[in-house]
């Protein structure tokens, strides 16, 4: 079962910002935190920011509000039948900047084995690196231009089209780079409707971040003047769209969340889109935010699109394609559907889609850079893995669902992904996953009390997803903890191991060393390495980048999710040696008072709840059991204590042995996930704030 997160996110203005002007027709309703409304006005959503068009008036005009989205309360797109009027305007603008010459990508040509080592071949300009395939990638493309070379002279080409209702007439193009001059270009006839004219400028290559701009200069009444002026990164990594004629002509209809009559706006903005999500991405590993961008390089226009290829008179090819190689770094190909091509009638776009950011674009090109599902972390449990109180399956959500690889938006892009494109900015795209080869070198479990105290003498016992263990294995052993080989026939698609691959105690330092486990060597492109590591042959998809440490103490059991996104992104923020992950337990210390005695739970009414207990049982005489409150705890999931560990619900008193809970107060995780688990625990405070460890109990028919 997949999980899936019912939340609105939000956005806002200033205090005192210019309410939108009230018009006749159906427009977007926009309701802040505050309490403002603003209505009848023109929204886009650009994931960290609302851009606010005041009314239809102003469509298609630098007359934006550009508004947070942090105090964004509600919004409804509601649009009328004039937002679909076809101006009797032209609309010139700059559907795409092209590259020559073009570098090549990796996109189909790295290969994988039944150990997920990937290297690169099935290309006759790959060289054939033999044994050596798998360490030496630099060697296989040593034929392939991958980079230019500063003073190469490149030719760009600006690609300028009439996506408006009239033709457009003779206007000029400025080429800046870095915002200085830097050409020119005119044309000087009418440009027809959906007609296009193309700029060259010849430019050399520098090294750094610079920027190319586009500006259409023309004083003439348009649809639109946003698209007359469009920048591309000359660092980011290009893309091409292949789309189909008629899918071009069907996008020309309505008026697209750009504001423009164009398919061609519409998906270069959502490019735009997923650069400001870039740059916002600011992390302890990039503080600067990601500086990795994209841009479109060529719009590929086909007769027909078809499992992704372009069918262009009586060739069907991939586009970019020469000898196997990818001359792009990925894009995206909207497929026809076989109704469209045997009618030949393309569906135009309709409300409420097309007046909406297509979310899943962002997140379904980042897998075209290399970055992965980080939801393929959300777990189900297995019966072999449960909760002793109720015999539940012990579940898992990934640690940071708030970014754009695990949901599809409105967010931006997560520590991991952002860390990894920034490390990898000037290599071709086309690995996929190969950040979770970097694992620092040791790795350590320290484990710690409900008091923060180291806890010693704990049993580990480890599984992990995709794995199963080899029961013809021979056990190793670093340092006193021992790992179990497993069954390595390409099978990644396993379920949590029944067994564990790692048994272990912590030390008298609360600390476990986490074994080196033997892996079959590998090095990419990207410069990633798979050396021995806790989590043996981890995989590019992240089968097994889970694993599952359940923890005894005294008798009690508990579960801890591990996962390789924890270690990676240590490995980014500099901890390339030596990475200590802490896990906080509910065990109490050695000079703990003693825990609360007979912890009840009872449901008084759908929204409350009423937890009582006694004092502990036959205390010391001493100031160490001596009891100064009681701590009341709830948690609402099966999952692991990793991530969804218990939270605090009250303090009270020592004189206090009862107290009434509203189950509607409660941490903003995952409350809207089910099925529930209430449980609740009470632990006793003693001199200093000392805790006991937890008197847990549950209510077991919730749901």
């Amino acid at each position: 079962m997949k999980r899936r997160m019912i939340r609105r996110r939000a956005a806002v203005v200033r205090a005192g910002a210019a309410a939108c002007v009230a018009t006749a027709a159906r427009a977007d309703t926009l309701t802040l935190n505050d309490g403002t409304v603003l209505s009848n006005c023109i929204v886009r959503d650009e994931g960290v920011q609302l851009t606010v068009w005041a009314s239809m008036a102003d469509v298609g005009t630098p007359k934006m509000q550009v508004v947070p989205r942090s105090r964004l309360k509600d919004l409804k797109l509601e649009r009328g039948d004039d937002w679909d009027k076809h101006p009797e305007l032209p609309d010139l603008t700059v559907t795409f900047i092209e590259f020559n010459p073009k570098l090549a990508g990796f996109h189909g040509v790295v290969q994988y084995d039944n150990l997920g080592r990937p290297w690169l071949g099935g290309s006759p300009k790959l060289v054939d690196m033999g044994d050596k395939k798998y360490t030496d990638p630099e060697g296989a493309a040593k034929n392939l231009k991958t980079k230019y070379q500063p003073g190469e002279e490149l030719t760009l080409t600006a690609h300028i089209k009439n996506l408006g209702f009239k033709d457009a007439q003779p206007f000029k193009i400025e080429w800046l780079i870095d915002k200085q001059p830097a050409g020119s270009g005119a044309y000087d006839k009418p440009l027809k409707e959906m007609e296009e004219a193309t700029f060259p400028l010849k430019w050399k290559w520098q090294d750094g971040f610079h920027e190319v701009t586009v500006k259409i200069v023309t004083d003439q009444p348009e649809i639109a003047k946003i698209n007359n002026e469009a920048t591309d990164a000359l660092w980011a990594q290009p893309y091409t769209y292949t789309v189909s004629k008629g899918r071009i002509a069907a996008c020309h209809q309505p008026r697209s969340a750009y504001g423009t009559f164009s398919f061609e706006d519409y998906y270069r903005w959502h490019l735009d889109i997923e650069n400001l999500l870039l740059a916002r991405s600011v992390f302890p590993s990039t503080p600067e935010g990601c500086k990795f961008r994209v841009r479109l390089d060529s719009i590929v226009y086909a007769d027909k699109v078809v499992d992704n290829k372009a069918l262009i008179g009586d060739k069907t090819f991939e586009a970019k394609r020469i000898d196997g190689i990818r001359y792009d770094d990925g894009g995206w190909a909207w497929n026809d559907s076989k109704e469209e091509i045997e009618k030949n009638e393309w569906k135009v776009p309709a409300k409420p889609g097309w007046i909406q950011t297509e979310w899943s674009l962002p997140h379904e090109l980042g897998h075209q850079l290399g970055l992965v599902d980080w939801y393929a972390d959300d777990y189900d449990g297995r019966d072999t893995q449960v909760w002793p109180d109720n015999g539940a399956k012990v579940t898992h959500f990934q640690v940071y669902a708030n970014q754009m690889m695990h949901w599809h938006g409105p967010t931006i892009y997560g520590e991991a992904d952002a860390a990894y494109l920034n490390y990898t900015i000037d290599k071709p795209r086309g690995h996929f996953g190969d950040y979770y080869f970097a694992i620092p070198k040791e790795n350590f479990l320290y484990v710690v009390d409900i008091n923060g105290k180291p806890l010693a003498d704990a049993k580990i016992e480890i599984y992990q997803r995709g794995a199963e263990v080899d029961p013809q294995g021979k056990p190793g052993e670093e340092q006193g903890v021992k790992w179990f080989p497993l069954i390595e026939d390409g099978n990644f698609d396993r379920a949590m191991s029944k067994d564990p691959v790692i048994v272990g105690a912590t030390g008298q330092d609360g600390l476990l060393r986490l074994p080196n486990r033997p892996v079959a060597e590998v090095k990419t492109f990207n410069g990633f390495q798979r050396q021995p590591n806790p989590f043996g042959n981890i995989n590019v998809v992240g089968n097994r980048a889970l694993m599952l440490a359940r923890i005894t103490k005294d008798g009690k059991q508990t579960y801890y999710m591990l996962e390789a996104w924890d270690f990676l992104v240590a490995w980014f923020r500099g901890q390339k040696d030596r990475f200590v992950l802490t896990l906080k337990t509910p065990y109490g210390s050695v000079d703990s008072p003693p825990p609360p005695a007979d912890v009840k739970v009872e449901l008084i009414d759908p929204d409350h709840a009423k937890v009582t207990w006694l004092p502990a049982k036959n205390p010391r005489d001493n100031y160490l059991d001596y009891a100064i409150g009681y701590r009341i705890y709830r948690k609402f999931s099966n999952d692991d204590l990793a991530e969804r560990p218990w939270w605090v619900a009250a303090t009270v008193g020592p004189e206090k042995r009862e107290v009434v809970l509203d189950l509607r107060d409660r941490v903003g995780d995952i409350y809207w996930y089910g099925p529930h688990t209430l449980r609740f625990a009470v632990t006793t405070i003693g001199m200093n704030s000392i805790e006991s460890g937890l008197a847990e109990t549950l209510v077991p028919d919730k749901k």
